[in-house]
């Protein structure tokens, strides 16, 4: 089970090759079946299914100790909601 500042891969077989094979941490459960994921290359947040990353074993302890700023909430196509 993935938690918020875990350190995943985006799969080698991810649809969107922009982000694909890419590492980040997890953000957060954005719904019941998709998590937010900061990638760093690109410093910006996707929504995942679970399944489209691994996780690398290791926690991001900078994001956790030092967070960047406000929260906000992402839809599946990266809009910002609420």
């Amino acid at each position: 089970m993935l938690r918020t500042y875990d350190i995943v891969t985006v799969n080698a077989s991810f649809e969107d090759e922009e982000i694909r094979g890419r590492r980040g941490y997890v953000i957060g459960e954005v719904q019941a079946d998709q998590i937010g994921v900061f990638v760093y290359d690109i410093e910006r947040v996707w929504c995942l299914h679970p399944n489209d990353v691994t996780a690398t074993g290791e926690i991001d302890i900078e994001a956790r100790d030092k967070p960047r700023g406000a929260a906000i909430r992402v839809n599946s196509k990266g809009e910002i909601v609420g």
